[in-house]
């Protein structure tokens, strides 16, 4: 095989941080092994070259200081399928790695499975079960025995840092306890992330089993792969290419097309790379792959050996089909539903329990294994997911301004190096601000006594309130420090303390804070909540409190400049409280406003402007009061350890309950078919008040199935009136 080298820049991905090249002085390779027509290889061979070449064997003997048969080696291959085989690892290329391992030594060997499937909905089974009919029998044909382990049992805490999106989070004893780690994944494609190979593997290892729940709607995917990367990286990572599951969603539905290739290297990131390459697609065209090279990067000085010629036959699922799933918000139930849909399940392996979930089900699976060869059918299934995509937009955007109970907060990491800033970035904050603070006090008050003035494509803005509270018992209720977090539209965040004071207060810290998008009718034009990363500097003094920041970062782009500070100050000879915000802000506008250019008709901007941070900005020192007063002012829902919302509202559930009592109604309706009453001698049907049975039993029966709901509607609406009424 030809060998090819490259450095730190020669595929454009810069590295961030060391990875696994760094903790020893050997070399990281990345191994592809392909059998062709004119030199073919069986499966084993192909695995045994490709892990023999990429360095498994040195860095085993390495860890294992001699002593092999200690060594606790841990696999993980992809399981995440039901009973079908094409969308998991080959268990056969499983049990032949561990004779190789065996072979050496290394006998304490457990195969943990990872699986990233439905299971809420679909009764097969069980995990272990599935794996047996996938072929793991906890002996291999050489009659070398392994254990499987469930990893979402036996769940230790893991000590994720406090920055971490997974901080509180355990994980199965048995990884946390494994001395080497080897990560297996099936080479399929995606119809989210484009391609799904070792890093999107990894979230079968988490200890949750409704992951979707967890890991992709209650956290970003890609933080969990980065935070778990940082904290518990597999040391070895594997894809089984032999016979690959392409099309518009491999990873679901298994289509078949023999590749002949296995992948090995140190590191995930560079296997996944190399395996996008030979699916012909950007390596950074997955979400999760882009933020693991952004965070974490290639390791150095790399080499690629093998040939990198694309597979024949090759086919990735449709653009508009990735892009259209990317648009449904993983929190809401339709990305989910479509998840739950789009699983083949096999008959003899599992069954779906929600009669409308499986026709769907069905539907779907069967225009997913057609759409490649069936332009039509393609267009139908990007049409109809189109749809849906817009709709769960339109709902998102329609609780940003008029349903924010409803939306669902965000767990999240620091999303920045801690150790990247010194305490000299903290405490140059206030220095920075004081020129545009003193801009901004001597700028004159408009009707709201508000004052605002645009500089370059940013806004100066600031504003100020007297509350009738005592300042030591205001300051004592309402942490200065968490002045952020009491922002109107705040969806939630993450804080890191630098340092406290003498009394344990913090002083300098880094937090990262999510609001709903700004001014919330920007979601209507496909506005982005605001995710900012801050450098906050705390003071405390005798006669004032003072909290700065300055944003470093922006996750999603969403802000230019998000800087400011809040000042309490005693007032009345302390009798009361001021509050004080100042800001300079430069929010990135929908592309559909960039077009428009609203600089350009400032006669139309301003007004917007000045409304937007009127209403923005009075009802945030509203939540100041409230934080006083003890009164809930929180926007969303918060998640629970054990939310099963989701499961409890699915579409097609509300469905099958409304088919149901459509056939209730309808069979009572038809037993009522005798007509009342009797034939007299004189021809004529003689009907008392008794003889009538009554049909408003089924009206009214029906008319007590739907009065919770249009309750519920008349006072949803009541108290919606009722809170904008208090918000005037």
């Amino acid at each position: 095989m030809e060998r090819i080298s490259h450095d730190e820049g020669a595929v454009g991905l810069s590295r961030a941080v060391s990875s696994t090249s760094t903790k020893d002085d050997m070399t990281t390779v990345a191994a592809v092994v392909r059998s062709t027509r004119t030199s073919p290889l069986p499966p084993t061979r192909l695995l045994a070259d490709a892990v023999a070449r990429a360095g498994l064997w040195q860095r085993l003997a390495e860890r294992a200081a001699g002593d092999p048969g200690g060594l606790a080696v841990m696999l993980t291959p992809g399981a995440s399928a039901y009973g079908d085989p094409t969308t998991a690892a080959s268990a056969v290329l499983v049990e032949h790695l561990i004779d190789l391992l065996c072979d050496r030594g290394y006998r304490n060997i457990t195969v943990g499975a990872a699986r990233c499937g439905p299971d809420e909905w679909i009764e097969g089974p069980g995990l272990l079960q599935t794996c047996r009919r996938l072929g793991y029998g906890e002996r291999t044909q050489r009659g070398n025995a392994y254990r499987i382990v469930d990893l979402s049992e036996d769940i230790e805490p893991a000590g994720f840092p406090a920055s971490s999106v997974l901080h509180g989070s355990g994980m199965a004893r048995t990884w946390l306890e494994a001395d080497f780690r080897i990560n297996i994944a099936k080479n399929s494609t995606h119809p989210e992330f484009g391609y799904a190979l070792c890093l999107a593997n990894l979230l079968g290892v988490l200890p949750h089993t409704d992951k979707h729940h967890h890991y992709r709607a209650r956290r970003d995917g890609a933080e969990v792969i980065v935070d778990l990367l940082s904290s518990y990286a597999p040391d070895f990572h594997i894809i089984d290419a032999v016979v690959s599951s392409h099309g518009c969603a491999g990873s679901y539905v298994g289509k078949p097309l023999g590749t002949g290739t296995v992948i090995a290297a140190p590191d995930g990131a560079l296997a996944d790379m190399v395996g996008a390459l030979l699916m012909r697609v950007d390596p950074v065209s997955s979400p999760l792959n882009a933020r693991v090279l952004s965070e974490r990067g290639l390791p150095d000085g790399y080499h690629l050996d093998g040939d990198l010629t694309p597979y024949q036959g090759w086919r990735n699922p449709p653009r508009a089909l990735v892009e259209a799933v990317r648009r449904l918000a993983p929190d809401g139930r339709v990305h989910r539903l479509f998840s739950i849909a789009s699983w083949q399940v096999a008959p003899d392996a599992a069954e779906i329990t929600d009669p409308a979930l499986a026709r769907l089900s069905r539907l779907l699976t069967t225009l997913i294994r057609v759409a490649d060869e069936n332009p039509a059918a393609s267009a139908a299934l990007c049409t109809v997911i189109g749809a849906a995509a817009s709709a769960s937009s339109t709902v998102r955007a329609w609780r940003t301004g008029y349903g924010k109970e409803k939306i669902r907060r965000r767990d999240v990491s620091l999303a920045i190096d801690p150790d990247a800033y010194s305490h000299r970035d903290f405490d140059r904050i206030n220095g920075l601000l004081q020129p545009l603070e003193e801009i901004i006090d001597a700028l004159p008050v408009d009707a709201w006594l508000m004052r605002w003035q645009h500089l370059g494509s940013s806004v100066l803005f600031g504003c100020e309130r007297t509350v009738n509270a005592p300042y030591a018992e205001f300051v004592r209720r309402v942490d200065i420090s968490q002045s952020i977090s009491y922002m109107t539209d705040y969806l939630g965040g993450r804080v890191h303390v630098v340092s406290r004071d003498a009394q344990g207060r913090p002083t300098r810290q880094i937090e990262r804070n999510l609001y709903l998008a700004q001014p919330n009718y920007m979601s209507f034009y496909g506005g982005p909540p605001i995710d900012v990363c801050k450098l906050e500097s705390i003071r405390y003094e005798e006669q004032s409190q003072r909290i700065a920041w300055r944003t470093v970062h922006s996750p999603n782009g969403s802000a230019e400049y998000d800087d400011g500070s809040v000042v309490f100050l005693p007032a009345d000879g302390r009798n009361r409280t001021r509050i004080v915000v100042r800001v300079r802000q430069r929010f990135t506008l929908p592309l559909t406003w960039q077009v428009f250019r609203p600089e350009t008709r400032p006669k139309l901007r301003d007004p917007l402007v000045q409304d937007s941070y009127q209403r923005f900005f009075t009802r945030t020192i509203d939540n100041f009061e409230a934080q006083y007063e003890g009164r809930p002012y929180r926007i969303g829902r918060p998640w629970e350890e054990h939310d099963d919302m989701l499961a409890a509202e699915l579409p097609t559930q509300r469905l099958t309950e409304a088919a149901r009592l459509v056939r209730s109604v309808a069979a009572q309706a038809v037993a009522v078919s005798r007509l009342p009453g009797r034939l007299g001698p004189d021809g004529f049907w003689h009907v008392a008040p008794g003889d009538v049975p009554s049909r408003f039993g089924v009206v009214e029966e029906l008319r007590e199935e739907l009065r919770p709901a249009v309750s519920g509607f008349w006072q949803g609406l009541r108290e919606a009136v009722a809170r904008d009424r208090r918000s005037r």
